[in-house]
């Protein structure tokens, strides 16, 4: 069985073994799903710029195309070396049609990595990767108090700070289960507190406490609802304000993440209620709504991609904090046009 264990996960990362073409990488935690795909990509390409070594398809153009994965992963890089093909799964449609024959004989010199939610074990592709000799699945389970621990003990030397014991109580409070949101919250946390030598909780007030605040939630309400207008006009309110972008990144991050898991419930046949119940147990009655409506709206494949889209914003906002507003800002716009298409 191509499984590797919870705890090896990361060692894996590190050093693969290449004669796993085929990696499965699946969970609730769609953060952490993101990163190790991104960290395994990273490996295998190491210092490879070939902007062609990378393709990215979803699952639902394999669904409609089968032989391209195939094609694809038997291409032979035009500068050498290997080719990394991610697969993001989005809606219902298996992609065995695409899979078998890789599995069957794998590519020499490429890579494919699945990125899906979270799978049952009898479900076909997970099955089919398990057993394989050629492929592997890595689970991602939600992140328990001492994995974030860790990630708040990385954060927090990179930037040469200290925490106090309180703070740090108060900070794993406020944290949600999913990884990439998790830490970038930590690394919000960082950069506010930079100017001081140690975290403490008046810190974890200022910045962590605020993410959930009535004000960002009526700004991804408008995001996700396709209301532009009023979007930009709190945009600029709240931004002009003072307020962090990525605090607003963040906070919808975990947003799109709630109507993903909600969506993939739906498309399971789960009834509305239920899926709301399981996928936002803590959602104010107030607010439910509004998040009925843009179940309505969204699909799991796009809810999917927004939530790629503001990763990558909160990656891009951390590497130039100058152009943060902008980044987020415009992001959410994408986004709400986006649900203004499908609202139509």
């Amino acid at each position: 069985m191509a499984q590797i264990k919870a705890n090896m996960i990361d060692a894996y990362l590190v050093k693969p073994n290449l004669s796993h073409k085929v990696i499965l990488i699946y969970g609730q935690d769609t953060g952490l799903v993101t990163e190790r795909a991104d960290r395994l990509a990273q490996t295998y390409l190491k210092n490879n710029s070939d902007p062609f070594a990378v393709v990215r398809l979803d699952s639902a153009d394999l669904a409609n195309d089968p032989l391209r994965l195939a094609d694809e992963a038997n291409t032979i890089s035009m500068f050498g070396g290997c080719r990394v093909i991610t697969i993001q799964m989005s809606g219902n449609k298996s992609i065995m049609p695409a899979l078998e024959p890789v599995l069957n004989t794998p590519p020499k010199d490429a890579f494919i990595i699945i990125k899906a939610g979270d799978l049952k074990k009898s479900v076909p592709m997970r099955k089919a990767i398990e057993n394989a000799f050629s492929a592997v699945a890595l689970p991602c389970y939600m992140d328990a108090r001492e994995s974030l621990n860790g990630i708040i003990d990385e954060e927090i030397a990179l930037a040469g700070l200290s925490i106090t014991k309180n703070a740090r109580t108060m900070l794993l409070d406020n944290l949600g289960a999913d990884r990439m949101a998790s830490r970038a919250e930590v690394q919000k946390l960082c950069l506010y507190a930079m100017d001081d030598s140690e975290i403490t909780e008046q810190h974890i007030e200022d910045i962590v406490g605020d993410a959930s605040n009535q004000q960002i939630d009526m700004i991804i309400d408008s995001a996700a609802l396709g209301n532009t207008g009023e979007l930009d006009r709190r945009l600029e309110q709240i931004l002009g304000s003072g307020q962090n972008p990525s605090v607003i990144g963040s906070a919808a991050l975990r947003h799109f993440q709630m109507l993903e898991r909600c969506l993939h419930l739906l498309d399971k046949g789960t009834p509305p209620q239920t899926a709301l119940d399981k996928a936002a147990p803590m959602l104010h009655f107030k607010r439910k709504p509004l998040i009925q409506s843009q179940l309505r709206i969204w699909s799991s494949r796009n809810a999917s991609r927004a939530c790629e889209l503001l990763s990558q914003s909160l990656a891009n906002s951390r590497k130039n904090y100058t152009l943060s507003q902008t980044v987020i800002s415009d992001t959410l716009m994408m986004i709400a046009a986006t649900a203004q298409r499908s609202a139509r």
